[in-house]
């Protein structure tokens, strides 16, 4: 079971972040099985960089730009014939226009409607009728745990070290700070099995 200073010491999270999430994490991962050190380790760093160490539960919409929308929404924005100058400084929208109102929450940012009710069923909460219930910590934590082990199938790649297949699973394709997540399963896996 996880404790708050070896929470610390594997996400480099303030005493404060890990203390809000330790006991729900260390539930989660019991009750989904996230038990060896390289699993653990592996969960641990993609959450390090989802969660900015713990610091936020709800995926960031507020672009200052309309060339920053247009860059990170081409679909919407560059092809799709929406004016991005409509959805600067305005997530709400961009949360309905893009997700359907399902934009990233929780410590491993759960995105999209099916999600959401896929990690409903599985931990019994309403997450499709009440979303912000992923911002609050033993939500974020158990749908972290849940799309990390079941959701996704990381315990296999974990379990072999293959932080590659990982971040795809968890990021997607374009497995994005996948050197910053191979370096915080790395710091994470070394504080585990000292």
């Amino acid at each position: 079971m996880i404790d708050t200073q070896t929470l610390i010491a594997c996400t480099g999270a303030t005493r404060t972040d890990a203390e809000r999430y330790t006991l729900h994490l260390a539930d989660g991962m019991n009750r989904f099985r996230i038990h060896s050190d390289s699993a653990v380790a592996a969960f641990l760093g993609q959450l390090t960089i989802e969660s900015d160490a713990l610091q936020k539960v709800e995926e960031d919409l507020n672009y200052k730009t309309s060339d920053r929308l247009r860059e990170i929404f081409p679909s919407l924005f560059v092809k799709g014939g929406y004016r991005a100058e409509d959805y600067i400084r305005n997530p709400r929208a961009l949360s309905q226009l893009r997700y359907k109102g399902f934009h990233g929450r929780g410590l491993i940012q759960l995105t999209w409607e099916e999600a959401y009710i896929a990690a409903g069923r599985a931990i019994g909460a309403d997450y499709r009728g009440n979303p912000d219930l992923l911002l609050q910590p033993q939500h974020a934590a158990f749908s972290a745990c849940w799309f990390f082990a079941e959701y996704k199938g990381c315990i296999a790649p974990a379990e072999r070290g293959d932080i590659y297949d990982v971040t795809g699973r968890v990021n997607g394709p374009k497995r994005l700070k996948l050197a910053e997540r191979k370096a915080a399963t790395a710091r994470a896996f070394k504080v585990l099995s000292a």
